[in-house]
């Protein structure tokens, strides 16, 4: 039977990954889905509902970074330069002057904050025009207008107009990378799994236990694999198979582990295809068996 400690060595590793991921953010920690702007892993879906997308204008060169300057007029004058990721609860964009946050599913600006003033766009209010995907950072230049904002506390009206870069995954843009997911085989059982994200940051110390980074877990086969990173060497390690209730470590030179990067999600989320070859590992009620497999992994850096 598992111990209790590795129990809950491995929720706590899973629940970390997770709520990391959806907070950061899905977003994230992002899976691809077929119509419609998807979230980053940490993302998270804006209540105040879509922005219109048209595409009206021409957004101009291929972004080499996310953020950008804003025109600001009306009751406030000049300009709103946003330079930084945010990952408090929802993606946004700050500067020193103020920050957007943004929903998703589908994309709107849901909140706007700029020299004393705060807004909470309604769905008409804003409107996004995607434009190029720097492919090799994962950043779409995007065209944001919000029109006659008025702050909450009746202090002012503005409208702000301007090209940002955006994260591509929340402007819906995957181009050709593949889902996340695949298949593993644990001798004769074949493991299918239908998203993979692996966190990279460092973890606490968990004393007498293994700090878990990505955990994978088919349910219809009743296993899951759990997955270490060295942020050190910066390579992953098969830590250890669960089936049932019983947890199998594998040592560190029992498998060999190869990864290949395929492309940018956005800045934070690398697309890699990772291998798996494990040539002898005892698992529960199976015996002495192989494991081998290929996944694509959605490697998730922390927001620094």
């Amino acid at each position: 039977m598992l111990r209790d400690d590795l129990r809950s060595l491995a929720v706590l590793g899973m629940g970390f990954v997770a709520v990391v991921i959806f907070t950061l953010g899905s977003a994230a920690v992002v899976q691809s889905r077929p119509a419609g702007p998807t979230p980053l892993p940490l993302g998270e879906a804006g209540a105040a509902g879509p922005v219109e997308v048209t595409r009206e204008y021409e957004i101009g060169a291929v972004p080499s970074e996310v953020g950008g300057t804003l025109a600001v007029s009306g009751d406030r004058e000049g300009t709103f330069a946003v330079n930084r990721e945010s990952s408090d609860g929802r993606y946004g964009l700050i500067g020193d002057d103020g920050r957007i946050f943004f929903g998703s599913h589908p994309l709107a600006v849901v909140q706007l904050n700029f020299d004393g003033l705060s807004f909470f766009p309604e769905p008409d209010d804003c409107t996004i025009t995607p434009g190029e995907l720097n492919a090799a950072i994962g950043v779409a230049g995007a065209h944001l207008e919000c029109t006659d904002l008025a702050d909450i506390r009746g202090s002012g009206v503005i409208t702000i107009e301007g090209t940002i870069g955006l994260p591509g995954d929340l402007l819906g843009m995957r181009g050709d990378l593949p889902a996340a997911g695949g298949t593993v085989e644990v001798g004769d059982e074949t493991l299918t799994f239908t998203e993979a994200y692996l966190y990279t940051g460092a973890q606490p110390a968990i004393v007498g236990g293994i700090a878990i980074d990505m955990q994978l877990t088919d349910e219809d086969r009743g296993m899951m694999l759990g997955f270490a990173y060295d942020v050190q060497t910066h390579r992953p390690t098969l830590a250890h198979v669960m089936r049932g209730d019983t947890v199998t470590d594998i040592g560190e030179d029992a498998c060999t582990l190869a990864m290949r990067e395929l492309g940018k999600l956005n800045p934070r989320v690398t697309v890699v295809e990772l291998t798996v070859r494990c040539n002898e590992v005892d698992v529960p009620e199976l015996g002495t068996i192989p494991i081998s497999g290929t996944l694509i992994v959605e490697q998730v850096e922390p927001l620094r």
